[in-house]
Order: C-alpha cells, then structure tokens, then sequence
C-alpha cells in the first residue's frame, strides 16, 4: 500500500516525546493550541534509559501521579574508595520514577488536550524558505508528510536533529559521555534503602556508578562514563560488571532490563533560539554536568519554552528576537550552577586514582542533610566554595 503524502499547519510542532518535548506539548495544548508531537520510537515510552531518581518537589511542581514511581527513597549514600557516609532524612525525600511511565503519561495528558502525536516517525529534514525554519518533512509508520507550524522545537534527544542539521550544536557533538544501566530484582535490602552514588576509580574509571531503590527488592543499578569517546580502552558493559561485582549479594539478583544511551554533559550551549525554532532538553545537553540529572531540568525547560511560544503566538512575532527570551530565562535557571558543576566534574572524572573524589567526599561527608540536598538537588555549592581547601582544589582543575 502506497503511504499517504501530507501537508498540514499546525501553532507548534514538536520533535520528540520525552520528558521536554511531552511537558511542552502538555503545556501547549492544555491553552488551547495546535501541537504535532512527533516520536521516532514505535512504542511512547521508548527508549528507556534514565536512571530518573529525583526529589518530591518535582511531582509537586509538574502535578504528577505517584503511579509512575515505584522507587521513594528517604536516604543518600555518598561512597569513595575510602570515604562514605548516609544522611537520613526519617521520611520520603524523593522518587526514583518509572521513566516509560513518565513519558507515557505527558503524552496522554498532550492527546486528551488536543494534541497530535505520530509515533515511529522520523523527521527527515528541514523544510526552509528563505533559510528560515518553517516546517518539517517526515516518514513513519502512518506514512509521509510535510508539516507546517509557527514555532518548531527540536526536543530529539542526544541527537538533535534539526539543531544538528541546521548548525546550532556543532560543539554538543564531541567528546560524548554514556550511561548504562540495568532494572534488578532480588537485589539485597541494605542495597535499597538509599539513593546511592558511587565515585572514583576503585567503583568506575572516569566516571560513577549508582544504585537507586525502585520498590522492595528491586533497584536501578547503572554506571556513567564520562567522555567516553576520549577513553577508548573503556568498555563500558565491562565496567557495568566491575561495578556491580564490587556488591556481595547482587551475583544473584536477576536482572530483567539492560538499556544505555549516549550522553551529552558538557554544560550545553548559549543560544537555543532562532527565528521560528527552540531546541531543549538533552538536544540541548540540558543534563546537569555533575550527576548527570536531566528529567527535572527538560521539564522546567519545556515549561520556559511553552511560556514564551505562547507569548510569540499572542504577538504572532516568531523571530530570534522575541524567542531568544528563552535563552535569558534558561541561563537565569541555571546561573553559575551548571559551570561549577562542570569545572567540579572534570576535576573528579579525569583522576583515575580516585584521590580527587575522595578529598571531595571529605567536604561533602562535613555537610548536613539539608546542606547535602542543596548541593545534590539544587547544585548550592555555597557550603563546599567557602572552604580554602576547597577553592585551592577547584583552582587546580583550571
């Protein structure tokens, strides 16, 4: 059967249905506006990768159902080669999220608005007219098409395909850092009760692992590899085993999932905007550079941009100019955070003794519960720079 050929106009189409493009194309259509979310994946959901654990204030933000996270965790363990310590915080802190359920539940929530969703389907190209973004042409399951909107948002993921295509991200390309991770029941209770990380080379050569509880007997247990693409010798399914054979108990757990991605984690960039398009999320590299979170900041992302496409489409202006607003409102979320972040990341992932974590983990085992969920969760250094000993480190990474 020859697939139909399409041409439609829509307020906004949106490229990618994960945590950024499905809380905008939420947002969107909640007001009232015409949204095509386009999702390359065949089942919404998918791909599955995040190690997704993250504190309650973010269901309370976004108005999310508990059903979507079966992981709370009211512990954090920080662990080095030699250092270690728990800060307990006697009540449910936070989450560890069902990232497919997640996803699943933003898009829903945009198709009972109104919205459009086209699953596998791929964005081909740009549609430009006088070197300005004004549609996209696509393949899927449902057939060929061309689509036409005021506003385009590039929310693809790692690979950004139209930012890519149209030059806003060449220096998000390389060095790539990746993550893999496996969903393992029957794992040891004393390795549930806490959102778990673990840094230095003893655990995982330039790079963490974790352990996040995901309900009784069951646990995310993943590893990061930063710049992997700089470190050839690495295999990373290997250091996945290394990390894990570090944990007596886990040789009989039964893992039933095994996923990874490509990562991106080098602070992002300065300019989203162009006339008609934003691109956000991991396409982006919106992931904090330190621990690697991204779900929460995709969706404050997605909610600055649906703010300010919706401000574009009440003055029907669609330029840089009137989009480049968001540019200001994501650097005043961000601040220094993300700069520090970094400079503190490549300071502990490029020691391969694991001698820089460990003089990090000194400070950090110093601070208080609510000092350590500052700098965990909100990136509040204040309590880590004001120690000499600190800034000398940080001033040696420069």
């Amino acid at each position: 059967m020859k697939k139909q050929q399409t041409k439609k106009k829509y307020d906004v189409i949106i490229v990618g249905a994960g945590p950024a493009g499905g809380q905008c194309a939420r947002e969107l259509s909640i007001a009232g506006k015409k949204v095509l979310l386009i999702e390359k994946s065949k089942e919404i959901g998918q791909p599955n990768f995040s190690s997704a654990g993250t504190s309650k204030e973010l269901l309370d933000d976004f108005d999310l159902p508990l059903d979507f996270a079966p992981g709370k965790w009211s512990k954090i363990l920080i662990a080095t080669e030699n250092v270690s310590k728990i800060w307990d915080y006697g009540e449910t802190r936070g989450y560890v999220l069902d990232f497919a359920g997640l996803k699943k539940f933003l898009v829903k929530e945009a198709a009972k608005n109104g919205a459009k969703i086209l699953i596998g389907t791929s964005v081909k190209k740009p549609i430009l007219k006088d070197g300005v973004l004004i549609g996209v042409s696509y393949d899927g399951v449902f057939g060929k098409g061309e689509a036409f909107a005021d506003v385009i948002v590039d929310a693809s993921g790692p690979a950004g395909v139209l930012a890519s295509e149209l030059g806003m991200r060449k220096h998000l390309i390389s060095p790539l850092s990746a993550g893999i991770e496996l969903i393992a029941e029957n794992v040891p209770e004393k390795l549930t009760e806490a959102l778990a990380f673990y840094f230095g080379s003893t655990y995982v050569h330039y790079g963490y692992g974790w352990i996040f509880p995901m309900g009784k007997n069951s646990a995310k247990i993943g590893v990061a590899i930063y710049n992997i693409s700089d470190h050839k010798e690495i295999n990373i399914m290997e250091a996945l085993k290394k990390f894990i054979a570090k944990f007596p108990g886990l040789e009989n757990a039964a893992f039933v999932d095994l996923h990874g991605a490509p990562l991106c984690v080098n602070g992002g960039v300065d300019k989203h905007s162009a006339d008609n398009f934003l691109f956000i999320g991991d396409a982006a590299a919106q992931i904090n550079p330190l621990a690697g979170e991204g779900i929460r900041h995709a969706m404050h992302s997605a909610r600055i941009a649906a703010k300010i496409i919706l401000q574009a489409l009440d003055k029907k202006d669609f330029s840089q100019k009137t989009l480049s607003q968001y540019d200001k409102e994501w650097k005043k979320y961000i601040g220094l955070r993300w700069k520090q972040s970094l400079l503190i990341s490549k300071k502990i992932y490029s020691d391969i003794s694991g001698k820089e974590a460990d003089k990090f983990m000194k400070i950090l085992a110093e601070l208080s519960n609510k000092d350590i969920f500052a700098l965990g969760f909100n990136y509040n250094f204040k309590k880590v720079f004001n120690k000499k000993t600190v800034i000398k480190w940080l001033k040696s990474a420069i």
